[in-house]
């Protein structure tokens, strides 16, 4: 690829194993594409709080041409963290009827705020136990009983439930809500909504305007359904061989996998 100038990645799947490391060959590769002023851009369904922890692990404040996409594309930050960029979330309307969405299908949903997160478990697939042990939570399977303020920064909704029903009706929603809300399988079992044309292709079309890069210079990584519009918009997108089929299918080319340094052995091969 001429002229590579940015890398995106998201995380789960894609840059981090299962055990949430970065591994050390795929770091020593990033490490010396950023001395060389190549752009990396952490992208990713996460807070900026919980992206600058990862871009320590790789100097990210150390060079000015870095930046995060978080929250799936709903903000923007450059290398030492500051707000470059914001979309509008979704609001109180939407989680309602997200949450009608998830009571009909018997669906988990949970609420990311800013402080804490609501978990709404109409599926009552243990989320509660399992998950999410750092953060403040609260159950609750009525939303008119979590308090209207903390709607002023409602981060993202997240639908969960087993692989087989999530397969059966995510689908469904995507065809009838696809003008209202983008819905994408992150994993398996885990689905992450956004409002309508808010993706992380957007945010790295915006984020490549203001670093004056052309999108053809940037080469993405991903692994999900939400790494998608980033895949296209790229000039050369790249799917991990441990992604979704249909993430495969839009792709350019096909890494290995996030757990045998795909990333690493790609770029190094690469350039």
């Amino acid at each position: 690829m001429k002229n590579l100038k940015v890398i995106a990645m998201d995380m789960d799947g894609t840059l981090l194993t299962a055990n949430q490391e970065i591994l050390p060959y795929t770091k020593e590769v990033l490490m010396k594409l950023q001395k060389r002023g190549i752009s990396l851009v952490l992208a990713s369904g996460r807070d900026i709080d919980s992206l600058k922890k990862i871009g320590q692990k790789l100097n990210l404040s150390d060079y000015s041409q870095n930046g995060y996409i978080c929250l799936n594309g709903l903000e923007i930050y450059d290398a030492k963290g500051n707000q470059l960029h914001q979309e509008k979330k979704l609001q109180f309307e939407d989680a309602s009827v997200l949450a009608n969405l998830a009571k009909i299908h018997n669906i988990d949903m949970i609420l990311f705020f800013e402080e804490c997160l609501y978990i709404m478990d109409f599926g009552e697939t243990g989320i509660t136990e399992h998950h999410f042990m750092n953060s403040k939570k609260y159950k609750t399977r009525d939303i008119s009983q979590i308090p209207s303020s903390l709607f002023k920064d409602l981060r993202k909704v997240a639908f969960i439930q087993k692989e087989t029903l999530i397969n059966e009706v995510i689908p469904i929603l995507q065809k009838d809500y696809n003008h209202q809300f983008d819905i994408c399988k992150v994993e398996p079992d885990w689905v992450e909504i956004n409002p309508y044309g808010m993706n992380k292709g957007t945010a790295l079309m915006k984020y490549a305007k203001i670093k004056n890069i052309s999108t053809q210079h940037v080469l993405a990584f991903g692994n999900g359904e939400n790494d998608i519009s980033m895949l296209k918009l790229a000039g050369k997108g790249i799917a991990m061989a441990n992604s979704f089929e249909n993430v495969k299918a839009i792709a350019d080319d096909i890494c290995g996998d996030n757990e045998h340094d795909g990333i690493g052995i790609y770029l190094q091969a690469l350039l």
